[in-house]
């Protein structure tokens, strides 16, 4: 008998939502899993520090929340390498005046007509709250693209912008989407059993580091006739 390990089934059951939720027609079923980029991609910690700094910048989500300190997935190392593989130039040059103190604002002021950054940095926002990687190419063509939008075609392929990658299971079930609706995807949830009776904790829960509220106890008073605390 074949044994089906417990990531296959995941992997499967994910690619089985996203295609229902982006439509056969536009994903065919062998593209929806990412390959992992080759490892001469991989970049240094501190490019990988930069990237998680200015990935909350543009999320809104703690940098501390993208890149725990117990990291199995390793989503800031993935989604770095494909925006690295889709313009390395422009990559460099966004994190280069970020790290020098200078706002997502004042970057994109100083491209100027140069709308490379901006897509570039929009498919960085997708790609945490999605877990799917959309082309920056393919973004600024369907930006300035005409629409009408209305029941019967909003599904359609002139309506839709496919991705071009889901990047990986992790990266669906683990998507920001989902933190930022207080909600989890279909079949996964990493809240306690039973959590469906209360009202979903509140959103500075998901997208902030918990405040450890640590006050000094106070000191213990004995009774000398006992020898105990009390």
């Amino acid at each position: 008998m074949t044994e089906i390990s417990r990531r296959a089934l995941i992997s499967g059951a994910t690619a089985t939502a996203a295609t229902a939720a982006f439509g056969a027609a536009l994903i065919s079923p062998t593209s929806l899993i990412a390959k992992r980029l080759p490892d001469d991609s991989v970049s240094s910690d501190q490019n990988l520090t930069n990237f998680a700094n200015l990935s909350a910048a543009l999320t809104g989500v703690d940098s501390s929340i993208l890149t725990p300190n117990v990291d199995p997935f390793g989503l800031n190392a993935e989604i770095h390498r494909r925006a690295n593989a889709a313009n390395a130039d422009k990559l460099q040059t966004i994190l280069s005046k970020f790290t020098d103190g200078k706002t997502i604002e004042q970057i994109l002021a100083e491209e100027g007509r140069d709308e490379s950054a901006k897509f570039l940095m929009r498919s960085i926002i997708l790609a945490w709250y999605l877990g799917a990687w959309y082309e920056p190419g393919v973004l600024k063509t369907n930006a300035y693209k005409p629409r009408t939008y209305n029941s019967t075609r909003r599904y359609s392929k002139e309506v839709l912008i496919p991705p071009k990658e889901i990047i990986s299971p992790d990266a669906y079930t683990n998507a920001l989407v989902w933190r930022v609706a207080q909600a989890h995807p279909m079949g996964y949830s990493n809240l306690q059993f039973g959590y469906w009776e209360k009202d979903p904790p509140p959103i500075e829960e998901f997208i902030r580091p918990l405040k450890q509220d640590d006050p000094k106890p106070a000191p213990a008073t004995t009774d000398p006739t006992k020898g105990v605390p009390k």
